[in-house]
């Protein structure tokens, strides 16, 4: 139904009061008793989910009056309160722990109201909580067995789903631990301004079915604070508390610095199982740690292994390339001379050392014969 329409059967309409990816919720007014109401249009036509919450009486519950059709569509109509949706409240920021438990104390009262009744929720989210100027709180949508309806946005169905426990995202039947994993992501939401599963749908619906609870937003909480988170949103319901009061109370002590009170772990055989699931064989002990988490753990290290075989190899130094070996001819040794000594010349060649042979005349000359030279008489001079 648009947001423009005036009337809903016989019931006037005033204002959309809540749009969200299960139902649009309006103001309206009874023309018949004369006062005012609220009217539930959800998105996807349901059979037997309402009755589930019709007759439960809460002060944080939007009790349903009534179930009517128009026009071949069901809606519920509720009584009437006046306020505006808890997302407007919170608007991603931290928020003080009083104001924080405050709102859970309420939320959780009103959830294990509805446990108790055999009524869960099932997809609890700040768009279907109402908070007045009083900080009072009326929870919508209780009982309401789909998760999405038809014609819901994007933006509806991203709000919806970062709140769905592990076991609502793989179809396994669902009970009141379901609703305490939604309560505690808000509680997460609230505290630190985060959620603790953030990202695009399917990355969400994969994070929040197979991976663990990063600690980086809850690093600054006390760690008996980050303790209560990590059991609250385990991925199992038997290791989540038993009721939501008991998380709620226990994450009081952590942050108010109080005694804790004595806790314990949950009981399959309290709760009223939302859908018939098909029976299964009791476990012989207890496993502390799922099929699932294990397959993830260990591709996680796998592929960090191999990472870190990469950059090892990266950094390792590398051996510089081996250059053939060239053999070189052995150098005779040069015996040592005087410094003062002239080198001596070099040897002449063979060629060098043959004698020249002597010009050959034209003309044989005689052989003269050798004359002998006498010394020469001293001559003795007279006047």
């Amino acid at each position: 139904m648009a947001d423009t329409i005036t009337r809903i059967g016989r019931y006037e309409i005033s204002r959309q009061l809540v749009d969200t990816a299960l139902a649009s919720v309006y103001d309206a007014f009874d023309p018949v008793e004369r006062k005012p109401v609220a009217i539930r249009v959800p998105r996807a036509t349901h059979h037997g989910t309402g009755e589930l919450s019709l007759g439960l009486r809460h002060p944080g519950l939007m009790t349903v009056l009534s179930y009517e059709q128009s026009h071949g569509e069901s809606f519920a109509v509720l009584e009437p309160f006046q306020g505006t949706p808890l997302d407007s409240h919170i608007q991603d920021r931290k928020m003080e722990p009083a104001e924080v438990l405050g709102l859970l104390r309420q939320l959780a009262s009103v959830l294990d109201y509805a446990h108790a009744h055999g009524s869960i929720h099932g997809s609890l989210h700040p768009s279907s909580i109402l908070l007045n100027d009083r900080h009072e709180i009326k929870v919508l949508d209780l009982g309401a067995s789909e998760i999405a309806g038809r014609n819901a946005s994007a933006e509806q169905l991203l709000r919806a789903v970062h709140f769905l426990s592990p076991e609502c995202i793989r179809d396994q039947p669902m009970d009141g631990r379901s609703d305490q994993f939604s309560l505690a992501v808000l509680a997460h939401r609230m505290l630190t301004g985060e959620l603790p599963f953030a990202g695009k749908p399917l990355g969400t619906m994969f994070r929040i079915a197979y991976q663990g609870l990063e600690r980086d937003a809850i690093r600054e909480l006390p760690a008996a604070a980050q303790r209560v988170f990590q059991r609250s949103l385990a991925k199992r319901p038997a290791e989540r508390y038993a009721t939501c009061v008991e998380m709620v109370e226990t994450l009081e002590s952590a942050l108010l610095r109080k005694a804790p009170a004595a806790t314990r772990l949950a009981d399959a055989a309290q709760f009223v199982p939302a859908r018939p699931a098909a029976s299964a064989p009791a476990p012989a002990g207890r496993r502390w740690v799922s099929r699932e988490a294990i397959k993830y753990f260990g591709v996680t290290f796998i592929v960090c292994a191999l990472i870190l075989a990469g950059v090892f190899y990266l950094l390792l130094p590398k051996a510089p390339p081996r250059i053939p070996a060239i053999p070189i001819a052995p150098v005779p040794p040069v015996a040592s001379q005087p410094a003062a000594q002239t080198a001596a010349p070099p040897e002449p060649s063979a060629a060098e050392a043959a004698p020249t042979p002597a010009p050959k005349s034209h003309a044989k000359k005689k052989a003269e014969p050798e004359m002998e030279l006498k010394p020469a008489e001293p001559k003795i001079i007279r006047q």
